[in-house]
């Protein structure tokens, strides 16, 4: 899907944590049990306390990453998608499950006349603007099911080079930071050794 020679994550295993409470265990955990471990979070108060919470707990800043592009911050791991791409997905989900409710297709302009930031506040806004209609609450969930699907069985077409672009930024992040962590890691392992003679 995101074939690139120049980005080399192997081995990268990724595990997700579901709920922002299972975080900093499942992170002690993996590093106590060997992992060089690193963190993705969002940019919400809540993460900046989770990373708080791993800095307390040993982990580096380093180990700690937000979602950003060009140092730009981005509000959740959807924000790497372009929106048009990501509301092909929306819809496809959603245009059969709420076709009685009178969903119809949403486009680029209706996430920006909500000036919230990032994708899903968006959502969440038009979906709570629909409650009565029957929308009950946006699943982002249920979207990244869809689209994971479409990259497994590969058709994933909707999804554009300039989205595949945004998350081989992340890649290229991530593995940046894998470095700095390793350099970080040999530094203190030198200055050890030096302190020991």
């Amino acid at each position: 899907f995101l074939q690139d020679p120049n980005i080399s994550m192997n081995p990268l295993n990724i595990v997700a944590a579901y709920n922002k409470n299972s975080v900093l265990p499942l992170s002690i955990f993996y590093r106590n049990h060997g992992y060089n471990t690193f963190v993705l979070l969002d940019n919400t108060e809540e993460s900046k306390e989770i990373s708080a919470q791993l800095i307390a707990n040993e982990f580096s800043k380093i180990q700690t990453i937000f979602f950003e592009e060009k140092t730009k911050n981005l509000q959740s791991i959807e924000d790497y998608m372009i929106t048009e791409d990501y509301l092909y997905a929306v819809n496809q989900t959603y245009a059969i499950k709420l076709r009685k409710e009178g969903y119809v297709n949403l486009t680029e302009q209706d996430i920006q006349s909500r000036n919230k930031n990032g994708i899903i506040e968006s959502l969440h806004s038009i979906w709570e603007e629909h409650k009565e209609d029957g929308w009950e609450e946006f699943d982002s969930e249920e979207v990244a099911r869809y689209i994971c699907e479409k990259i497994a069985i590969e058709e994933a077409d909707f999804l554009s080079d300039k989205t595949k672009d945004k998350f081989r930024s992340l890649y290229r992040l991530i593995a940046e930071r894998i470095r700095q962590q390793q350099n970080l890691m040999a530094s203190q392992n030198s200055d050890q050794k030096k302190m020991s003679v």
